[in-house]
């Protein structure tokens, strides 16, 4: 089977590093073998979330405002940057640490939309237990997401998403120590912080789909393992700079980072507070004369 290629937004696709592989997709049919440490099978996962997700037409002609559009394109940057295979193949290392991240973040959801139906039956060997909690999440995500009308407001259902986002993460975090331990130490301190960040996203309900992923094509992210002492001569300057505010997220103290999120959540409760989520963390985090008034705004908000 192919997939639907009138649901394609060929223009905004071309901006992204992942588009070409997008469109030559090929559907799997229903109750067919998948290979879960394939990361064509994973990409294939979520293009059925992406277009099975919107039955309403709520998240675009194209659906191109649905969530799964950030997770496929995190997929792609981790296969790259060979964060999955030192190989750089489509087959994910068992032990790769960010292949078992995305195992969460892509296998999880959708077992969990085709227990409901909306995405087909594929043969996969069931998640671990340790997941259950994660299902529960992404079933009520995806509830949410196949109920909305066009004209909806989307700001519950990116909230919902990110919600059981957290939990999965946050469940294979816990179940790879060992692979974690395995990076090399810039890399596990730019993993650190990448979590953390990713806490920080959470609270805002930040966007992932892909109006937004367009604006920035996909962002600049480091291109490849980080190692120890890496003087990153190869990055451009924004791959330097993503990795250098990424690792300082990391090497906050415990006890400033719970002072710091608790904050960010409060500060993060409306609804306005989080559609100007992207200009208020770039002027707490950020220097400058230019981040002092919205320092002063997010302390108003907090307050």
């Amino acid at each position: 089977m192919t997939f639907d290629a009138s649901r394609l937004d060929r223009a905004l696709l071309a901006r992204l590093p992942f588009g070409d592989d997008w469109i030559a997709l090929v559907e799997p049919a229903d109750d067919a073998a998948c290979d879960p440490h394939d990361a064509g099978a994973r990409l294939a996962m979520y293009r059925l979330l992406v277009e099975r997700g919107n039955p309403r037409g709520a998240l675009g002609d194209h659906d191109e405002l649905s969530p799964f559009w950030g997770y496929a394109s995190q997929l792609a940057w981790q296969r790259r940057s060979r964060r999955l295979s030192p190989a750089g193949t489509a087959a994910i290392d068992p032990a790769s640490w960010w292949g078992a991240c995305n195992y969460a973040l892509s296998v999880v959801p959708y077992v969990a939309a085709a227990q409901l139906g909306v995405v087909p039956t594929l043969r996969l060997p069931p998640p671990p237990v340790m997941y259950r909690r994660s299902l529960a999440a992404w079933r009520e995500a995806i509830t949410t997401m196949t109920k909305l009308a066009p004209g909806d407001d989307l700001d519950g259902l990116r909230l919902a998403v990110w919600s059981a986002h957290l939990e999965s993460i946050e469940t294979a975090v816990r179940a790879c120590t060992a692979a974690f331990r395995a990076l090399p130490a810039t890399e596990r301190r730019f993993a650190r912080g990448w979590v953390r960040m990713v806490e920080l996203f959470g609270c805002a309900g930040w966007r992932t789909d892909l109006e937004k992923l367009g604006e920035h094509g996909g962002g600049d992210l480091p291109p490849r393992i980080l190692g120890d002492d890496d003087p990153l001569s190869d990055f451009t300057r924004h791959e330097r700079s993503t990795v250098r505010r990424v690792i300082a997220l990391a090497e906050r103290p415990g006890w400033r980072w719970q002072l710091e999120t608790a904050v960010w959540r409060r500060i993060m409760r409306t609804r306005d507070a989080r559609a100007d989520a992207e200009a208020i963390l770039a002027g707490l985090f950020g220097s400058g004369r230019a981040a002092w008034p919205v320092r002063a705004r997010a302390l108003r908000l907090a307050l």
